[in-house]
This record gives C-alpha cells, sequence and structure tokens, in this order.
C-alpha cells in the first residue's frame, strides 16, 4: 500500500511537471495561447467583420516587446543645440531617417537612423510654410518628401529632405483633425477628417491641385463640432485603416475602417459590442499586422468645462485565432515584467522617444530587479553608462513582426 502511495504520489508530480513544461512553453512562444476566444467573425456586405465582446476579456496577460517586434534598437540623437528636442513628439521611423514632430515652437526635425542631426523641417509661426500646432504627417523617402497637416487647415505642407519648401498641396475642403495618406508617384492624396455637421464628406481622395476625385458622405459618422474627439490611423498594416474615436458629447458604438479605394467604400474590419449600449466607455481601436487593439477608459471630470480619461485598459485579439486578452506590454530587451511600457506603434514600429535621465531612471530601477534576465540586464547596464543625463533625447525602436 505504501508503494501504491509513493508510484501515485510520483505519476501526479510528473503530471503537474508535464502541464507547466506545457503551459511555459505554449506561453513563452505565443502570450495569447491560454485565453479564451473573445470574438467572432461576422459576415457584412463588405468582407469579414472581427466583433469583440468586451464581457469575455476576463484575465490580463503580460506580454513582451520580443513578441511583437523584432530586435530594439537604440538611437540617440545628435546633442548639437540646433537638433534638440523634448517633451510630447510625435517620431516616425523610416528606412534610412528619423522625423520628429514639432513640439510648441520647436520645428519638425530630421535625423539619420543612426541619430545624425540632418535639418530642420518648416518653422513655427503663420506665415508661408510655417504652423502652429500639427495633427499628422509622413515621411516618404522614396521620393524625398516630407507632408504636414496642421490643425484646421486648407492645404498639406510639403518639403523635400533637405529641408527646401516646396508647393504645398491645396486640399478641397478645409480639415479640423485628420489624417491622411500620399501617393506621390500618383499624386494622388486620400485623407479623413472629423465630419463636423455640415462637413460633404469624411473620407475623400484628391489629386495635388485640389480636385476632389472620390468621397464619402459623413453618414452615420457625423460627428459634433467638438475638438475632443479624434481621428485615429496607425499605418502599421498596408490598408487605409482609419478610427474615429469619439467621446463627446457621449461615446458611441463604432468600428474601425478600412478605406477601399477602388470600390470607394468603408468597410468595417474590428468593432466592441459593449454591455451596457447606455453607458459606453471611452474606447479606441488600432490595428497591427497579427492583432486587433483596444483600449477602454472612464471619464474624470476635472473641472467645470474639462474632463479627462482614466488610465485605460488595453486588451488585444489575435486575428487568426480570435483569443483574446487585456495586456500589459513590457521591455523583455532592457528589463523585467515591471518594466511596463506603452504600446506606441506607428508606420510598422514600436517607437519611444524619451529624454535620457528618464530612461536612465527606469533603467537602474530594472537591472535591481532579482529576476531581470542575464542578456536583459548587461544590455540595460551598457545604455546606462553610455547615457548623458544633459544630452538630446534617445530613441528605443523595434520593426514589428508581420
Amino acid at each position: 500500500m505504501k508503494n501504491r502511495i509513493i508510484i501515485l504520489s510520483l505519476c501526479a508530480s510528473c503530471l503537474l511537471a508535464i502541464v507547466a513544461f506545457v503551459y511555459n512553453s505554449e506561453t513563452k512562444t505565443d502570450p495569447l495561447a491560454l485565453s479564451p476566444i473573445v470574438a467572432k467573425r461576422v459576415t457584412t456586405p463588405t468582407g469579414t467583420l472581427v466583433s469583440c465582446n468586451l464581457k469575455a476579456l476576463k484575465d490580463t496577460v503580460d506580454i513582451p516587446l520580443s513578441y511583437l517586434t523584432e530586435e530594439l534598437q537604440v538611437v540617440k540623437l545628435d546633442n548639437r543645440d540646433e537638433a534638440l528636442v523634448g517633451g510630447w513628439i510625435r517620431t516616425t521611423v523610416g528606412e534610412k531617417y528619423i522625423l520628429v514632430s514639432n513640439n510648441k515652437q520647436t520645428p519638425y526635425k530630421l535625423f539619420t537612423r543612426d541619430g545624425k542631426f540632418i535639418t530642420t523641417i518648416g518653422a513655427y509661426g503663420q506665415g508661408p510654410n510655417e504652423y502652429g500646432n500639427t495633427y499628422a504627417d509622413q515621411l516618404d523617402e522614396a521620393h524625398n518628401r516630407i507632408y504636414i497637416l496642421p490643425w484646421q487647415s486648407d492645404k498639406l505642407l510639403v518639403f523635400d529632405l533637405q529641408g527646401n519648401p516646396q508647393p504645398p498641396i491645396p486640399l478641397c475642403m478645409r480639415v479640423p483633425k485628420g489624417k491622411f495618406r500620399v501617393d506621390t508617384e500618383k499624386s494622388e492624396v486620400t485623407l479623413t477628417t472629423l465630419p463636423f455637421e455640415g462637413w460633404p464628406a469624411v473620407v475623400w481622395t484628391q489629386d495635388f491641385k485640389g480636385k476632389r476625385k472620390n468621397f464619402i458622405a459623413p453618414g452615420h459618422l457625423t460627428v459634433p463640432r467638438d475638438f475632443s474627439n479624434e481621428v485615429f490611423m496607425d499605418n502599421n498594416t498596408n490598408d487605409y485603416g482609419v478610427m474615429l474615436m469619439v467621446i463627446m458629447p457621449a461615446p458611441r458604438t463604432d468600428s474601425l475602417y478600412h478605406y477601399n479605394a477602388a470600390q470607394n467604400r468603408l468597410e468595417a474590419r474590428f468593432t466592441v459590442e459593449y454591455p451596457n449600449k447606455e453607458k459606453i466607455p471611452w474606447h479606441g481601436y488600432s490595428e497591427y499586422p497579427r492583432h486587433f487593439i483596444g483600449d477602454v477608459s472612464v471619464p474624470i471630470q476635472v473641472s467645470e468645462n474639462t474632463w479627462s480619461g482614466s488610465k485605460p485598459a488595453k486588451y488585444i485579439i489575435d486575428k487568426k485565432t480570435l483569443h483574446g486578452s487585456y495586456f500589459r506590454l513590457y521591455n523583455d530587451f532592457l528589463g523585467t515584467k515591471k518594466m511596463q511600457i506603452w504600446p506606441s506603434f506607428g508606420n510598422g514600429y514600436y517607437v519611444a522617444n524619451m529624454e535620457p535621465a528618464q530612461l536612465k531612471e527606469t533603467l537602474e530601477k530594472e537591472i535591481t530587479r532579482k529576476d531581470i534576465p542575464a542578456e536583459a540586464k548587461k544590455r540595460a547596464q551598457t545604455l546606462i553608462n553610455s547615457l548623458d543625463e544633459e544630452g538630446n533625447n534617445v530613441i528605443l525602436l523595434a520593426k514589428m513582426k508581420k
């Protein structure tokens, strides 16, 4: 009897070890492997729509950056005075160049991929080839062009990669806030705007002279005249994917769309079912090569006429398996699961543009953790030793996996 109990105990221990091995193997290659199916595919007249049920999202998984991207690269920007950047800025990474957006009175700046400063692009102001607030931009290395869309603009500003202004592209209608994609070779622009009441289009195509080719009337996408609402377009796939984030006066259920230029139509590709249709949270959707991403938050009133969103809860859904979960993204190249990072992906890259002192502080915490892998610790320590706290920003970037 005693021997039988020992044998059963050994079998149970082996079974637990096998289960643990399988669990660790699956989650190491795919953090969502054991997550539930949280969405369904719906056939529509314009193609397949992935519809997520928010109530089906249960647990939170930790996702390493390496699951979504290739190797991490560290770029230290040129320290010359004319190259300095800072504060919140959009950063566009190309094959050869890095474009950093304006920050208040600091203009756009162009760098090589190794951080060498090339030139400023345009200037702050209200004159020709100048801008105040900007909303979107495009780096077109193949055609030696940079395109910039200011807020409340009736034109796209155009520059070459040497910083020389080119003739602007007149827009066939004023764009309060918008996203765009320029096909330089075809001399064609596709734009999406916040379609205020009375606006004739939400998406349209036009030539470089401002002549409209095709357009889509706003219809149910019309939004109140409130600049709290946004236009999302991350350019992480070849599709022209766009989403209108409406939070004022109240959020509404909507979709992430692909614009089909050949058919001149918006095709819904991702949406979410919310448990309480009377109290829809603030939300946004974006698309990665292999996943759909969403977030939910609740409004917090900070003054009589000002609202702010709570910290968003992010979720991720595998396009193929439809497995999904809330998630925390962490930088496993330089740290542990404690080194949580914002999922800032655009134009096919993860990008974090950081002040060196901030980066150094984060890394110094990471290298003291007992569970940090040896390779990550070595890499983090090397980076710490090389940082100049008074220097220009440091860019962490990694190309997204397809």
